[in-house]
């Protein structure tokens, strides 16, 4: 009737240090996307901004060495956002799983206690 027993030290497979590690290390990526992002959006603000005034600002001499750093100023900015913007979502949606995994266990957790236990399996 019985197939199989398994011995179990732990009902726990997963334990909620390695959650707390995980959460920890995805917290970090998301602050550092939006600062990246925010950094990033400021500086293609800005040198969009700087841009503009060069051309419409009533001054028609161009400087070369002006449009140059303004230029770079812009594309800066976006590859800053170009990096920020996915390192924010990944670090969000990676957290949010951890959290459900994590309520998950406890929820599984209910159903027995740590300690050496005797499982049957069908």
């Amino acid at each position: 009737m019985l197939i199989g027993f398994a011995f179990s030290v732990f009902a726990q497979s997963k334990s909620t240090r390695i959650f707390g590690e995980a959460i920890i290390k995805d917290k970090r990526m998301e602050r550092i996307g939006t600062i990246l992002t925010v950094v990033g959006s400021g500086t293609l603000f800005a040198g969009n901004i700087m841009y503009w005034r060069m051309y419409n600002g009533g001054n028609k001499e161009s400087s070369g060495d002006k449009v140059a750093t303004y230029r770079t100023l812009m594309i800066g900015g976006l590859g800053l956002m170009a990096v920020g913007i996915p390192l924010w979502a990944i670090g969000k949606t990676k957290e949010r799983h951890i959290k459900i995994e994590a309520e998950l266990v406890k929820f599984k957790g209910l159903a027995s206690v740590n300690g050496i236990g005797l499982k049957i399996r069908f």
